[in-house]
């Protein structure tokens, strides 16, 4: 705790030398962070449908440029959807979506997409990233991040050639398509984002796997890269210093209206979050696993049914992961990194020896009994400690506002939120087979007392 005390005071100071007058780490949200996010509506004579998200920020010229390059999508695109033959929502829709995500006190990163589907199969997918300093305007591109000739362009490199290949195991990704984007002129062209605990780069899947259109999303944890970027990018990415930190949590989806409200909940407040998901489940609603996905949520495994699983034979719960990692492949293209059991019964998985890694929770928001937002926030306000794992039930009526209300009080209370990948990342902690984690505070992982 000393060292981290001390590592914060540092980080503190030499913050003071670098940040304009306006900023401060006191507090909650940073002025220059908030964001409103709305989206609109329509209908084409064809009957095909577009929905077009919009953003605020603190700067006219962010939002001119942000919301210039979704309208320009929605132009190109919208006279190219095919015409419905009814007024359903399964007909042919153009979203063009604008993903907002904070780092530091100053840095904002936006990911534009306009996603294309037909009867709910996604069949294009264009995209283009921007992020900025929310306090000039100034745009920051990977070369203000990596320094010219930092190990961190290699191991960019290496992260981006090991992750195409880990997507879609069963197939062999176009080699001219890799090696176009590991030159050195490919890799300071790709699109990225911040977020609270990672950098993560954004690839077409389909510009090596012609089959699938979903996105290609290559995390680097900052603390596995700080030690290779600028000063200033240091200063930026380093939010254990600034924030506390927090992961909101879904389970038993996807389901048609109520996971649709989660997602657009999350979109509207820049919020990250993972989903664990009923194996079963998953190929029914494949567009909203992908869609999670492809809006930077971490997708995980909430068993292929949600059977109690002390009873449940052992070999039926060992033939799980090979289940839930067919249907996983077979929508985003990778498998699952860890499991969440129905009720919680996880001793019955390890004792059964299935080999995932387990996330339990440390706040429980009860939302499952069908408590209204307002009960639930005046339930857990006082709960909430740093590194804390939320859980919530994307399937519950109330659960798309509660969403949407916690994650703006969590940000004004000085939180920023991660997924879980990132949660046990910013301590260094790897998650094991056959072992449970309820939060993760300083890198300690067990029940919250």
């Amino acid at each position: 705790m000393m060292k981290k005390y001390i590592a914060c005071l540092l980080a503190a100071i030499l913050l003071l030398t670098m940040l304009p007058a306006s900023a401060s780490a006191e507090g909650g949200m940073q002025a220059c962070h908030r964001v409103t996010a709305k989206y609109t509506d329509s209908k084409q004579s064809n009957k095909s449908g577009i929905r077009l998200w919009s953003v605020k920020t603190a700067l006219t010229s962010v939002d001119d440029e942000i919301n210039g390059l979704a309208q320009a999508y929605a132009d190109k695109i919208a006279p190219t959807l095919q015409a419905g033959k009814a007024n359903g929502d399964k007909n042919s829709r153009l979203d063009v979506e604008i993903r907002h995500s904070k780092t530091g006190l100053t840095w904002m990163s936006f990911l534009v997409q306009a996603r294309t589907t037909y009867h709910r199969d996604l069949i294009a997918q264009e995209f283009t990233s921007r992020t900025f300093d929310m306090t000039t305007g100034e745009r920051i591109l990977l070369t203000d991040i990596f320094p010219e000739g930092s190990e961190g362009w290699t191991m960019l490199r290496e992260k981006l050639k090991a992750q195409i290949n880990y997507y879609f195991p069963d197939e062999t990704p176009d080699p001219d398509a890799v090696a176009q984007v590991l030159s050195d002129e490919g890799l300071r062209n790709l699109d990225f984002t911040l977020h609270g605990m990672s950098l993560v780069i954004h690839l077409s899947a389909d510009a090596f796997y012609p089959e699938h259109h979903t996105l290609i999303e290559t995390t680097l944890f900052y603390p596995d890269i700080r030690e290779y970027m600028t000063e200033k990018a240091q200063i930026e990415t380093d939010n254990l210093s600034y924030y506390k930190t927090v992961a909101l949590t879904f389970d038993d989806g996807p389901t048609r209206t109520n996971s649709t409200k989660v997602l657009n909940s999350l979109m509207e407040v820049g919020a990250p979050a993972t989903f664990f998901m009923i194996g079963k489940n998953m190929k029914p609603y494949a567009d909203l696993v992908q869609r999670a996905h492809d809006e930077g949520h971490a997708v995980a495994s909430h068993n292929w049914t949600h059977g109690d699983a002390r009873k449940i034979s052992a070999a039926t719960l060992r033939a799980m992961p090979e289940k839930v990692n067919n249907a996983l492949i077979s929508i985003i293209g990778i498998p699952t990194r860890y499991d969440r059991v129905p009720y919680g019964v996880y001793p019955a998985m390890i004792k059964a020896k299935v080999g995932w890694s387990y996330i339990q929770w440390s706040v429980d928001t009860y939302d499952w009994r069908g408590r209204s937002t307002s009960l639930i926030m005046s339930k857990t306000k006082k709960q909430f400690t740093d590194g804390d794992i939320v859980l919530m039930h994307d399937i519950k009526d109330n659960t798309p506002n509660t969403a949407k209300v916690m994650a703006e009080w969590l940000y004004e209370q000085g939180y920023i939120l991660l997924t879980v990948d990132e949660l046990f990342a910013k301590d260094g902690v790897t998650l094991e087979p056959d072992t449970v984690y309820f939060r993760c505070d300083d890198g300690v992982t067990t029940i919250k007392k």
